[in-house]
């Protein structure tokens, strides 16, 4: 007996040691994401403290009381359980914490996709660790991948835990702060997998009409910042759609060069990259930060690209459903969408 249980014991250590060996860079990944977020989620103080420490800023004080009343108004009017949500906040110091990488084929506008157990194929890999993204960064470009490396403001354990928030966000405008909020709680109630663009789409879709939604509910308080975030918007969705309609553009050319030399592929698309910039430049927004954007040097790839078109590239769509499948009711696609849409 004693015999046959240590051959059991044998062998389902030489499974599990047969398992750490060929899974060792997923189980690394994920300790090193678990530490990470852990260690905020640990270090991170409640809102109060902020709102009582006599040397933070009052101007980020009213950003704090701001995230609050969105919480508030998510809960009452909206239906989500966001109370949990946003009670911490981790004090970053100015600093970055979070680094994603996205990478695409070079020559066609196809994500590279990760696969994580529960969340299925994910077109983005984060890192709390930056010399881990800038590794992982020179390894898809060492193998011929166009790759986009950013920093993030926020994450989403998807209501597994109690996400908290990080101090950085408060420099944004009260729009895009109460947007970043309505998005991320938007992930906790509804995230399909295997489906990161939809995912991504929605989010933005519900957190833009949302903010909406919640400046309209308090017209005296936030009419300036209503008219802010409307020309935000408005010039958003004016650059989205002009990298929309450029992206079959790119299909096209990558489809004409399918059977050229690398050497010619790569004159082509470089040629095709600086016309596209060119054409960006020429755009006219009226929102400063947009303004800004078109002076700065843009690095365009295909996996900047896919970018636009994993957060925006289904939102014409999605208005469209707004208007005719729920008769302009958000709470209504909403609510369609949560029965429907949750496979987590």
């Amino acid at each position: 007996m004693k015999s046959v249980f240590r051959k059991i014991v044998l062998l389902g250590l030489t499974v599990l040691s047969i398992f750490i060996v060929l899974k060792w860079d997923l189980i690394r990944y994920g300790w090193q994401q678990a530490k990470g977020q852990f260690s905020i989620i640990y270090n991170a103080e409640p809102l109060d403290f902020y709102l009582n420490k006599a040397s933070f800023p009052d101007s980020l004080k009213a950003k704090i009381e701001l995230v609050k009343q969105v919480k508030a108004f998510a809960k009452s009017e909206i239906g989500f359980s966001s109370e949990d949500q946003y009670q911490k906040m981790f004090d970053q110091e100015g600093k970055e914490l979070m680094w994603v990488v996205t990478a695409a084929y070079p020559y066609q506008l196809e994500n590279y996709e990760w696969k994580f157990p529960v969340l299925g194929k994910v077109s983005y890999k984060g890192f709390f660790i930056q010399k881990e993204a800038l590794k992982l960064e020179q390894e898809l470009k060492d193998k011929g991948f166009d790759v986009r490396l950013r920093t993030a403001s926020a994450w989403s354990t998807l209501g597994w835990l109690n996400d908290p928030l990080l101090s950085n966000v408060l420099q944004y405008s009260n729009g895009r702060l109460a947007e970043l909020i309505f998005h991320e709680l938007t992930h906790d109630e509804i995230f399909i997998r295997d489906s990161v663009d939809f995912n991504e789409n929605l989010a933005s879709f519900f957190g833009q009409e949302f903010t909406k939604m919640f400046f309209e509910k308090n017209p005296d308080e936030f009419n300036q910042d209503y008219e802010d975030y409307s020309t935000h918007l408005e010039d958003k969705h004016a650059l989205n759609q002009f990298i929309r309609n450029y992206i079959p553009r790119f299909d096209s050319l990558y489809q004409e060069i399918e059977g050229f030399s690398t050497t010619e592929k790569e004159n082509q698309k470089y040629y095709f990259i600086e016309k596209f910039k060119a054409e960006l430049r020429a755009q006219k927004f009226k929102n400063p930060k947009y303004i800004e954007f078109l002076k700065s040097e843009i690095e365009v790839n295909n996996a900047y690209l896919l970018a636009y078109k994993r957060y925006s590239g289904h939102q014409q769509l999605l208005k469209q459903k707004l208007k005719e499948q729920f008769d302009g009711d958000i709470l209504k696609m909403l609510e369609f969408y949560q029965k429907n849409f949750n496979s987590l």
